[in-house]
């Protein structure tokens, strides 16, 4: 038989059925009073270096807010998959444990306001979904600051509070494997200030490389260009050249590449020698377009023409006065020796001259940065 002092609630059940923590007195306790907006900011904003900061040194491209979906800017696909990994490991740690390296740092804990305990996996994935409420206009994090409980919408939904403590009772689970590592392997059990003190390097380590970051670009051209060989004899001259670009991040002294890119581009003009050479002021407006192909058929083709000269194709460093236009091929792999091929066709869309030739090898190996 249980009792209780007057005015005092008796335990409360956990929803799994387990027993119930002897001191619960509702969401908060002496032991476990209510978590600060503040410190809960900084837990989000600590978790989410550590993710960034991962995916970068992974894939050199990085996350911002990951923890918190729909809000903040997605990595690339090599990032994204390496940020997506780090968020299900710090969901383990929260599921069983109640808190995240960024918690155990601002001492705070997610757990059911029943029990006392962190919630699960099940539960965790759940809570992480109902942050998509949240995030509308940011209301519902903006509710926690204001909540008596200081809960937001998935907090309600899934029956959660934030609490100020980095020794929340423990997960049945993890109960049990303590009791077993007590009984079998003692020896593995170590101080909390252990576990603390590596959480608190990780962030710190995390923060300092989301402060203290840079990044630039640069481009390489290929050392010639090569003459592209005309299908007769045309009032024009057509010149094939190619180049690489890159663009880095670099953070806390390490460098990552985060894109790069391969360009072959062909420029038209006027051959002033010939006969029947087509000044190309007259009104009209002719269209380039550039196709390459590798030796094992795998081909890219221009995304846009510059017509006239007129076109912002920043690639296309070297031109005759009389220019007609231009066509650029962006590729994510080096096309260098690669056949090409291109056109030049009038305003109505008729071909009036095609050339073909080799793209000329740019070698990434040599950037100067």
């Amino acid at each position: 038989m249980t009792t209780t002092l007057a005015g005092t609630p008796p335990p409360a059940a956990p929803p799994n059925g387990g027993t119930p923590v002897a001191h619960a007195l509702g969401p908060f306790t002496p032991d476990r009073p209510k978590a600060s907006w503040g410190s809960r900011a900084v837990a989000v904003l600590l978790d989410s270096a550590v993710v960034a900061s991962i995916a970068f040194l992974g894939a050199g491209d990085a996350p911002s807010l990951a923890t918190l979906p729909g809000l903040g800017e997605p990595a690339t696909a090599g990032g994204a998959a390496w940020a997506a990994w780090t968020l299900v490991a710090l969901g383990v740690l929260q599921a069983y444990t109640g808190m995240t390296p960024g918690k155990r740092v601002a001492g705070i804990a997610v757990v059911d306001a029943g029990s006392g305990r962190p919630i699960g996996l099940l539960g965790t994935v759940l809570r992480w979904l109902a942050h998509l409420l949240d995030s509308i206009l940011v209301i519902g994090y903006i509710r926690a600051a204001f909540h008596v409980e200081g809960r937001t919408f998935a907090d309600s939904l899934v029956g959660t509070v934030a609490v100020r403590t980095t020794t929340p009772e423990p997960h049945p689970w993890v109960a049990r494997l303590r009791r077993l590592r007590d009984d079998r392997a003692p020896w593995l059990r170590w101080p909390r200030r252990v576990t603390g003190g590596i959480a608190l390097v990780l962030c710190a380590a995390s923060a300092a490389m989301s402060l203290v970051h840079g990044g630039g670009g640069g481009q390489l051209m290929a050392e010639s260009e090569a003459a592209c060989d005309l299908a007769g004899a045309e009032p024009y001259v057509a010149t094939i050249g190619s180049a690489y670009s890159e663009e880095w991040d670099t953070r806390l002294g390490m460098t990552r590449t985060t894109a790069e890119s391969w360009q072959a581009v062909v420029g038209w003009s006027t051959d002033p020698a010939a006969e029947g050479s087509v000044d190309p002021n007259d009104g009209e407006s002719p269209r380039a377009t550039l196709v390459v192909r590798s030796p094992d058929g795998r081909q890219y083709s221009s995304a846009q023409t510059s017509p006239d000269g007129s076109g912002d194709d920043e690639t296309w460093w070297s031109v005759d006065v009389d220019h007609v236009a231009s066509a650029l091929v962006d590729a994510p792999e080096d096309v260098s020796g690669w056949a090409a091929r291109a056109t030049l066709a009038d305003a109505s869309g008729d071909v009036v001259a095609e050339c073909t030739g080799v793209v000329p090898e740019v070698d990434a190996s040599t950037t100067p940065w």
